[in-house]
């Protein structure tokens, strides 16, 4: 017998808190125009700690704008997987195809109609649930959508660990992935990418910023979290205690946290001073934690671009790209940016493996 299981009411605020039930099949809904949107929730996606809501939202973007997701939900049998049946449904106003777009994307990838993206959910700005439960969102949503669908392709998101992300898709078992990948040489020993936003890290703190913790020495003998798998883990925890080590100082106390949803709870319950984060998720932390939370005054830390992600060699990432750059270049994807409040994050040419 089917049972209905339905995504918690809570928004995915920035990576997850809680777990959601595991579910291993979604329904088919009806497709606006005929293009379809899908989206698989895996095993152990999780919703969001309640005081951490994202409201008021901006809802639509214009006439070239693209879409927002919704999300039906029904169990026939739980336990589910990253395997788990995707849904089936979407309210869309994708970006019409373009030729030109249309003729770069790889024939293997062309001939089902689909890209599948891996993407972490749960890390507003980029890719999150809306507080109703069934709506996926976020500036990367958007961005692939539109991108997929000049390149004549329905968008397929598969919730992934982040750092399961680069390793599914060098395997071949998702065909890209998008979630605020930072950009850097190693990553482009591994895969391709097709950049469409900069960033850096930032850190996170109470309210008041007791501590006076910043991303500079005074972060020196604090407990610090950061994502695993993120660079802020890899990159930024080393390069800010070697800062340390040389002043004289103690090392600050990084505490690696599996998902991103947990590390504002990570913060409020004291288990870490700080967080280190993407600037974009930084200050949706702070927005969204009433009052909770700020983001420490200073220049940011490692300014970065961001990209989404292909297997090596397989010819996606100049597709992607050039549909990033039509984007770019027709408006869509500032209103994409402004809806986000990522107007200050903004490109002017994406690129494919750039120099970094």
């Amino acid at each position: 017998m089917n049972q209905t299981c339905s995504l918690p009411k809570t928004k995915a605020s920035p990576r997850r808190a809680g777990s959601w039930d595991s579910c291993s099949r979604l329904n088919q809904r009806q497709v606006h125009q005929s293009n379809r949107t899908e989206i698989s929730i895996g095993h152990g996606a999780r919703s969001t700690l309640g005081g951490f809501m994202l409201a008021l939202r901006k809802r639509h973007i214009g006439a070239a704008a693209v879409m927002a997701i919704s999300l039906s939900l029904t169990l026939s049998a739980c336990g589910g997987s990253d395997d788990a049946a995707p849904a089936e449904s979407a309210t869309s106003s994708a970006a019409a195809t373009d030729e030109a777009v249309v003729a770069l994307v790889p024939e293997a990838i062309a001939a089902d109609g689909k890209l599948t993206f891996a993407t972490e959910l749960g890390y507003p700005p980029f890719e999150y649930v809306e507080a109703d439960g069934t709506t996926l969102t976020g500036f990367d949503i958007d961005l692939a959508t539109a991108a997929a669908g000049l390149m004549g392709l329905t968008p397929e998101f598969k919730n992934s660990s982040f750092d399961s992300i680069i390793p599914s898709v060098k395997s071949n078992r998702y065909e890209a992935g998008i979630s605020s990948f930072t950009v850097n040489a190693e990553r482009e020993k591994q895969v391709d990418f097709a950049t469409y936003l900069s960033s850096g890290d930032a850190g996170v703190v109470a309210a008041g910023n007791p501590k006076g913790i910043a991303l500079d020495l005074t972060i020196c003998g604090n407990k610090v979290g950061v994502l695993k798998g993120s660079t802020q883990e890899t990159v930024s925890a080393p390069q800010l205690n070697d800062a340390c080590k040389k002043a004289g100082k103690p090392e600050a106390e990084f505490t690696v946290i599996a998902a991103s949803d947990q590390m504002p709870i990570a913060l409020q319950s004291g288990r870490v001073d700080a967080l280190v984060v993407d600037s974009g998720n930084a200050g949706d932390i702070a927005k969204n934690s009433k009052g909770k939370f700020e983001v420490p005054a200073g220049a940011l830390l490692n300014p970065v671009l961001l990209g989404a992600l292909t297997a090596k060699d397989s010819g996606l990432a100049p597709a992607l790209q050039a549909a990033f750059q039509k984007l770019i270049d027709n408006g869509t994807y500032q209103q994409i940016a402004d809806k986000y409040n990522l107007s200050t994050s903004v490109i002017t040419t994406s690129e494919v493996n750039p120099k970094v």
